[in-house]
């Protein structure tokens, strides 16, 4: 993927304002979103349909309410889209050889909650059957999202709730190593040797 903006202020032609007139927005900044983001607005998608999750990511990233965002002008909430679609359609490249470990490298070091711990990347590894079963198990009861980040979340020994607070696309490139194992299926002549 080229690189892109992580973030983009789009401009109001009418200031959008909260029911007491009290909060005024003259344009909606937006970034990146995170795993824990995505992961609200996909169940929001799954209730209530692709617009008012589309409002709600834009609400969660912009920090401007719901109920405000619900009187953006359609035209207005486009460009927002737009923007994040870039995100949310995200693929990596795809890997031809999986190596056994790899380290992602993050652009912005992951730090835990408490700022004493910080990550500069995520050393991954390949999963074990226990592992593979456990993730399976996951993704029936939680979703992808869930089981995909508790797997890296396991792997790389980085809590849980860090690694949701993931850039999007830095959880996409590290989902793409895992699904290397994931989706592995040996060919004539190919897998293992001894």
């Amino acid at each position: 993927m080229e690189e892109q903006d992580k973030s983009t202020v789009i401009p109001l032609d009418k200031p959008l304002a909260d029911a007491g007139g009290k909060l005024v927005w003259e344009s909606i900044a937006l970034h990146e979103p995170a795993l824990v983001e995505v992961n609200q607005f996909l169940e929001k998608q799954k209730a209530d349909g692709a617009l008012a999750a589309m409002g709600l990511l834009i609400s969660l990233l912009s920090g401007i309410p719901p109920l405000v965002v619900k009187r953006m002008p359609f035209t207005t909430f486009k460009q927002c889209e737009v923007f994040l679609l870039t995100f949310l359609n995200y693929v990596p490249e795809p890997i031809t050889q999986v190596e056994s470990t790899t380290v992602i490298v993050l652009p912005k070091a992951l730090q835990d909650g408490k700022g004493e711990q910080n990550w500069a990347g995520i050393d991954l590894v390949e999963p074990c059957l226990d592992q593979v079963d456990q993730f399976y198990k996951t993704q029936t009861v939680k979703g992808g999202l869930v089981a995909m980040s508790t797997l890296i979340a396991e792997i790389s020994g980085i809590p849980a709730q860090v690694i949701n607070r993931l850039p999007f696309t830095d959880y996409k490139r590290c989902e793409g190593y895992m699904l290397g194992f994931l989706n592995f299926s040996p060919t004539t002549g190919g897998g293992a040797s001894e």
